[in-house]
């Protein structure tokens, strides 16, 4: 009786191992579709994030171009506004004495740092030439340096002109900040 125990303990130990052997495969299984299945899932939420990110910044560009036009058409604008006020004034304001001599040059002199480069109205000036002195021979003889109505027309509208530039471009730079502040 005790040969026939062995071979029924033999043939449960054997169906023990295949059955082990099998649940170990089908866990296998399990855990690499798990796995594979996480893995495909992460890469998609990675590749949905990337395109947001893309999509943002090419919005973003579009709206930084769109307000780069926009300032340049201003500045065109301002500029032609600039050149038909200055046509104008010449026309309308006599060609007198508007500013004596001392007051005309303590206006050339502010903004200029001692020893600096001064400031450049624009890129075809030098650093630290003055754009246009205020006035015919402002830096003549005390008796006959003045600046005209005309004179000091001309550089309150150029004045404008500028501060309408700067001002249109610092609201184009703080609409471009608004915007991607608002994409956060």
């Amino acid at each position: 009786m005790i040969a026939g125990l062995y071979t029924y303990v033999a043939t449960a130990l054997v169906a023990g191992a295949l059955a082990s052997a099998g649940a170990w495969r089908v866990q296998e299984w399990r855990w690499t579709s798990k796995t594979t299945t996480e893995q495909l899932q992460r890469q998609e939420a990675a590749s949905l994030a990337e395109a947001a990110r893309q999509s943002d910044a090419l919005q973003q560009r579009k709206f930084s171009d769109t307000a780069a036009g926009a300032h340049a058409r201003t500045v065109a604008t301002l500029n032609q506004q600039l050149g038909d006020a200055r046509a104008h004034a010449a026309t309308l304001s006599p060609h007198r004495q508007c500013l004596d001599a001392g007051t005309v040059r303590l206006l050339n002199a502010t903004g200029r740092v001692p020893g600096g480069v001064g400031l450049r109205a624009s890129a075809s000036h030098l650093a630290g030439a003055a754009t246009a002195p205020a006035g015919p021979g402002a830096d003549a003889g005390a008796g006959d340096a003045f600046a005209s109505e005309r004179d000091t027309a001309a550089h309150i509208a150029t004045c404008r002109a500028g501060y309408a530039a700067l001002a249109d471009q610092v609201n184009q730079i703080l609409d471009i900040e608004d915007q991607r502040q608002a994409g956060k």
